[in-house]
């Protein structure tokens, strides 16, 4: 980790270590300290995120107690540098141990830059600008870059020839088949002539051609041919009638054919549908925003008011597109927005009012049911969704505790555009600090 954060702080004036290199390495470990405890449990980057933007943090927050216990962890006399609770200090380090663990994490990445979109154009951190504005957009372009990996659409799709081993086959085996030959030297002999001699018996009637050649040479050739070809055949006939081919067993290697094939056009099939999820996500969101229907309330947006309809908006998109997608989303969820009815007339209304009448509206509750799935109940300092997702709980209605709660000043307020901009960002960022702690990190840069 270098110290180009925190040095940012101190080239601003925000902290002052009094140009003790000592010092800066200790906020330096500190942070890294963080860092590590960020690593290890990501859920925390959401608190993290919204402490860390905050010049009035307060410091009874659990986020500020538990920076301050790394802080006095490698630097037990802090104390006497700093005359009351260094909050800038608190902040630079969390910021550093912030982008340290996104580097490697971009669920952590996800929560800071959506936190950040969403906090700070309402805090006083003009003198911090410069800052921020280098780190957010480092991070961003970090995310981004995954997210626009997630929805391309790829010019030509690859797909690998299929691999089939043919299995050995057995050769058919043929059993050949035999002539009679005394069958065979009978019916010869009987086409031969009426009798032959037989060295034991003399003189044998074959019982077959009655002329000799020389006496009637035109009939015995005739009964000859006619009587020799009649046992040939027989002969032949007898012989194909004998033969027998065994055929080998084609049930096994068809059958794993067909199993390589299924299994070869399933993977196809499932290559081309990653291919393309992003077109048909794109053709999904242009529906919707033509439809100007909601899926999760099962009505028209226009039968809503516009800052309800704004809220339900950010949900239904939240529920269709993945965690990581690029910023234009949020602009694509901003020009449907401007699409519903009244919306030019509606104006801004405190950021507590919407607030509360996400608490309250019927036709929020499916927002309610998500924010209270992704958000604990407020514990110090949180998202809007907490407050949201829980408004029965202690402070969740308290308009002196609406700041110390969610870092949003009292007097802030939002269109309905902004409005639901800011609860989308929220989900996602509520959603990548539930899904980090099971994420599978990036392998840290070495050096």
């Amino acid at each position: 980790m270098d110290n180009a954060t925190l040095q940012g702080f101190l080239n601003k004036g925000l902290i002052d270590v009094g140009g003790d290199d000592t010092k800066l390495e200790k906020l330096s470990q500190a942070a890294k300290d963080l860092a590590g405890t960020l690593k290890k449990k990501p859920s925390k980057a959401l608190s993290y995120s919204l402490i860390a933007f905050d010049p009035d943090a307060p410091e009874d927050d659990p986020v500020v107690q538990e920076a301050l216990a790394a802080l006095q962890n490698r630097w037990t006399t802090y104390r006497n540098t700093f005359a009351a609770t260094p909050i800038a200090v608190i902040r630079a380090i969390l910021l550093d141990a912030l982008v340290d663990a996104a580097a490697e994490d971009d669920r952590v990445g996800v929560c800071f830059v959506a936190s950040a979109r969403n906090a700070l154009p309402l805090l006083p951190v003009d003198n911090e600008r410069d800052i921020w504005i280098g780190i957010v957009e480092q991070v961003e372009r970090r995310v981004d870059a995954r997210a626009e990996e997630e929805w391309a659409t790829p010019e030509s799709i690859s797909v690998q020839p299929m691999k089939y081993e043919v299995p050995p086959l057995t050769a058919p085996e043929v059993t050949i088949g035999k002539a009679s030959k005394s069958d065979l030297q009978t019916g010869m002999l009987a086409a031969a002539g009426p009798t032959y001699q037989q060295p034991q018996q003399g003189n044998v009637a074959t019982n077959g051609n009655q002329h000799w050649p020389q006496n009637q040479p035109q009939l015995w050739v005739y009964e000859f041919g006619t009587r020799s070809g009649t046992a040939i055949a027989s002969a032949i006939n007898a012989a194909m009638a004998g033969i027998e081919v065994s055929q080998p067993d084609l049930a096994e290697p068809f059958s794993k054919l067909a199993t390589a094939v299924s299994g070869y056009v399933d993977n196809t099939l499932k290559s081309v549908s990653a291919a393309t999820a992003g077109l048909q996500r794109r053709t999904n969101l242009l529906w919707w925003r033509e439809a100007l229907y909601s899926p999760s309330a099962g009505k028209s947006y226009r039968q809503l008011p516009p800052s309800v309809a704004a809220a339900l908006m950010a949900l239904d998109l939240f529920d269709t597109v993945p965690l990581f997608s690029p910023a234009s989303v949020s602009a694509f969820l901003g020009e449907t927005v401007l699409r519903l009815n009244g919306i030019a007339d509606s104006g801004k209304r405190p950021v507590q009012d919407l607030v509360a009448e996400a608490q309250d509206h019927d036709g929020l509750a499916s927002l309610r049911a998500a924010a209270a799935k992704l958000a604990a109940p407020p514990d110090g300092r949180g998202p809007l969704l907490a407050l949201i997702g829980h408004p029965a709980h202690t402070g969740a209605r308290n308009a002196d505790d609406f700041q110390r709660l969610t870092g949003v000043p009292a007097s802030s307020e939002l269109d309905s555009v902004a409005w639901a901009g800011w609860l989308f960002r929220e989900l996602q960022a509520s959603q990548a600090a539930t899904d980090a702690s099971s994420a599978k990190r990036r392998p840290a840069k070495k050096g």
